[in-house]
């Protein structure tokens, strides 16, 4: 593995945040060719994006050290900040991102679906390409040496393929972002079942990233219906 790219003086590049950092950048260029064809406005966009990846990180945070090690956070403090070393967890991320999103619409009086339909495929792309930065760091590992982040990253690009090619087709508001939450949740529920870090409920074999996504699913799938009969 290689947790660190290079050492430039006093700096120190890590592949984590490198490839957070390339996927935010990929991310606003797909979303601004989306922009561009939905006309809408490329400054919303870049001032969305911002607000976003802000969102994003710190929920994705927060979820990992309460759900995950709020113990050893509690014990180094100073730890929570080094995000670079990995401790994100991707539905804690969704989550932020969809709070950030319903404030960011409200304020800037656009549709919170038109704003979600427009970024969710450069939020899947994104996912994507941060399964390349756990892969370098060393996170997120499979049971028995299985490379759980790269078959994420096949299934998150496959992920995109399909809903880049159903933007124009599906026609309701919302209608990709709920489809993306719907896929989403069977592409984590898949990986879980061979990550080697899963965090188990009560002694049971069900996972939070599954219970997670078997009700993240539930409710996208319960909003595509009425949105699409509606």
């Amino acid at each position: 593995m290689y947790p660190i790219i290079a050492k430039i003086g006093p700096f120190t590049i890590y592949s984590y945040g490198m490839m957070v950092a390339i996927a935010f950048l990929f991310g606003v260029l797909i979303a601004k060719l989306e922009a561009a064809r939905k006309k809408i406005n490329p400054d919303l966009l870049y001032d969305f994006s911002f607000y976003l990846l802000v969102g994003s990180i710190i929920g994705a945070r927060v979820y990992y050290i309460f759900f995950f090690d709020l113990k050893s956070f509690l014990e180094n403090p100073l730890a929570i900040f080094k995000i670079w070393q990995g401790g994100l967890s991707i539905h804690g991320g969704i989550f932020a991102g969809i709070i950030t999103g319903l404030i960011f619409s409200k304020i800037r009086k656009i549709s919170f679906w038109v704003l979600a339909d427009l970024i969710v495929p450069s939020i899947i792309l994104g996912q994507a390409i941060g399964r390349i930065g756990c892969f370098l760091n060393g996170c997120c590992g499979g049971i028995n040496g299985h490379p759980t982040q790269i078959y994420e990253l096949i299934l998150d690009f496959s992920g995109f393929l399909l809903l880049w090619n159903l933007r124009k087709k599906i026609k309701f508001e919302g209608g990709l972002f709920l489809l993306y939450l719907m896929m989403y949740s069977v592409i984590r529920i898949i990986v879980s079942q061979f990550r080697g870090d899963n965090l188990y409920l009560w002694g049971t074999g069900l996972t939070l990233a599954d219970l997670t996504s078997i009700a993240m699913f539930i409710i996208a799938s319960a909003l595509f219906l009425k949105k699409r009969h509606g």
